[in-house]
């Protein structure tokens, strides 16, 4: 349920313009970056591409829904069936190639794939073991690769240059990555561009993760939102003491509660006034580089979420729940004061999921901004012998009525448009009888991080209430939204070295924070320890690294 669900959540509002990467991981901020191409590979390039405007010419007729279309000079449905071999990660229980959009897409174009479908939560393991063997497929679709490692195999001849391929044969692609200025967010420091992205719009360019405050139970008491961090702490002790919910039991509240413990608690920190990048940890205070975990302030946010914990505020299962968990107990019944999640649905249940609103952020602060770049949706292999049909097979998804087909599914079958304007979910027809069904089996979108555009009508004709509600509430937060960090470059060498440093720093992080809050450790007596640790576990050469890259993009 969770990872269908995750897939859901990411509905949005009003389309305003755009900035940087999203996280799927409950820490707020980006996907990181890395290097180039080989000799072989670059010779495979195109030698000549189309220019913009001739691209674009092109482009009016590339629509799934036309059947026909052109990309550089291909056009669809081909006169030959092309074959090709598909490593693709999955969210759902639905194999790929059963997906009715998958197959859609294909009949229309005239191409096959022989599909190997890895549930998300194998697929690291397997991708690794896939690509160390040096057998692997044409193309990755949906990857567990961060934009470090994306670069890093294509540096290695793995996955081939494709900014040629794009330019000449993805018209609708370089249109987009041109308008909104987002070149440099997916080339690599030699240049090079490795995979095709998945673009959002609208409020999903804001990070995410959000901080959900039951607002029923504000007007219950006649508090108002919270101004302030104080504001906040004298709301959620209203909550633990005055019956909030009203139903008579003054002790069936709970006040705060999160899954995984830091790794949903770190979204608070935009309230204590750092913006954040999840991937880095790093935050720009005054045009300075700032390492988040040994900051001064995060002592301070240690503090704050070490009080509401002696104090009854936080749910001592928040170290120990898990999603499935908070959800459960949030859904039975009216409890939850304030969470983490990236829809109050998530944890609350659609029944009550309008009691809830994202907190806004407080005075002279910013909230995280993503590119709406999702990094790992498409990369070309050294294996494949006609990347170029590739490319504009994928390049098909980057227009309206593509994105249309990458969302909502197969116009009939998935979902239906209403005479107003608006479109449905299909409930009860050939996909399936519940929203979760007919998107997991008929979307591209639930299943994966497909290539491709999100569609204005997700915005403009959604008629589900409960996402409707949560584009108004997730739009609202463009208002404060600012990048956290530019596009930041790493060598190879300094890729391999970031990710030997960053997984052992990014759980002691953890650990010390939940040891913290929890009462096992004194903050201010372990403090100094903890930052002696952070850096003779390489804290100090990991910010050195993101200190360079950041100073080469400003």
């Amino acid at each position: 349920m969770k990872k269908k669900m995750l897939a859901v959540l990411l509905a949005s509002a009003m389309l305003a313009s755009l900035a940087t990467g999203c996280g799927s991981s409950p820490e707020a901020g980006n996907a990181g970056s890395e290097s180039a191409g080989s000799d072989d590979s670059e010779s495979a390039a195109p030698e000549e591409s189309v220019s913009s405007e001739d691209a674009g010419a092109e482009a009016a007729d590339a629509s799934p829904e036309s059947g026909a279309g052109a990309g550089g000079q291909i056009t669809f449905p081909l006169a030959e069936t092309e074959n090709f071999s598909m490593l693709c990660v999955i969210n759902g229980d639905t194999p790929m190639e059963e997906v009715d959009a998958f197959q859609y897409l294909n009949e229309q174009s005239n191409v096959t794939f022989e599909v190997n479908s890895v549930p998300s939560g194998d697929a690291a393991e397997k991708e690794s073991l896939i690509i160390s063997s040096g057998t692997y497929p044409d193309v990755f679709i949906f990857s567990s690769l961060g934009k470090d490692n994306i670069d890093r195999y294509g540096s290695e001849g793995v996955f081939i240059p494709l900014e040629d391929y794009i330019r000449t044969y993805a018209p609708n692609l370089t249109a987009l990555l041109d308008e909104r200025e987002l070149w440099p967010f997916i080339t690599a420091p030699d240049g090079h561009v490795y995979e095709m992205p998945a673009l959002n719009s609208g409020a999903e360019l804001e990070a995410g993760f959000h901080i959900w405050l039951n607002f029923q139970w504000l007007e219950n008491l006649n508090l108002e939102a919270p101004k302030s961090l104080e504001d906040l702490h004298d709301i959620l002790t209203a909550f633990k003491e005055q019956d909030a919910n009203g139903n008579g039991d003054a002790n069936d509240e709970i006040p705060l509660s999160v899954p995984d413990g830091m790794g949903y608690l770190l979204n608070y920190l935009p309230y204590f006034g750092y913006n954040m990048d999840g991937s880095t940890r790093c935050a720009a205070k005054d045009g300075n580089l700032v390492y988040v975990p040994t900051d001064d302030g995060y002592k301070e946010f240690l503090r704050y979420f070490t009080q509401l914990y002696q104090e009854g505020l936080l749910d001592p299962a928040s170290f120990t729940q898990n999603y499935d968990q908070i959800a459960a107990k949030g859904s039975a019944g009216d409890v939850l004061g304030c969470f983490c999640a990236l829809a109050s649905f998530q944890f609350a249940g659609r029944e009550q999921d309008e009691k809830y609103q994202i907190i806004d952020p407080f005075e002279g602060q910013d909230y995280p901004l993503s590119t709406g770049i999702m990094h790992g949706s498409m990369m070309i292999t050294d294996a494949c012998e006609k990347p170029e049909i590739l490319v504009a097979w994928a390049d098909r998804l980057y227009t309206e009525e593509g994105g249309e087909l990458y969302w909502l599914g197969v116009e009939g079958r998935a979902h239906v448009k209403n005479e107003d304007g608006t479109w449905s979910w299909n409930i009860g027809g050939p996909i399936g009888d519940d929203i979760e069904t007919i998107r997991e089996k008929g979307t591209l979108k639930d299943q994966t991080a497909f290539p491709g555009l999100q569609p204005d009508l997700w915005f403009t004709g959604i008629t589900d209430p409960d996402e409707s509600y949560l584009i108004g509430q997730r739009g609202k937060m463009l208002e404060w939204g600012k990048l956290p960090l530019p596009a930041m470059s790493y060598t190879a060498e300094e890729t391999e070295t970031i990710a030997s440093l960053k997984a052992d720093l990014d759980s002691y992080v953890n650990q010390y924070g939940a040891q913290v809050i929890t009462g096992e450790l004194d903050l201010d007596a372990s403090w100094d320890d903890y930052k002696s640790t952070m850096e003779t576990m390489g804290a100090a050469e990991l910010y050195d690294i993101y200190l360079k890259a950041f100073q080469e993009a400003q």
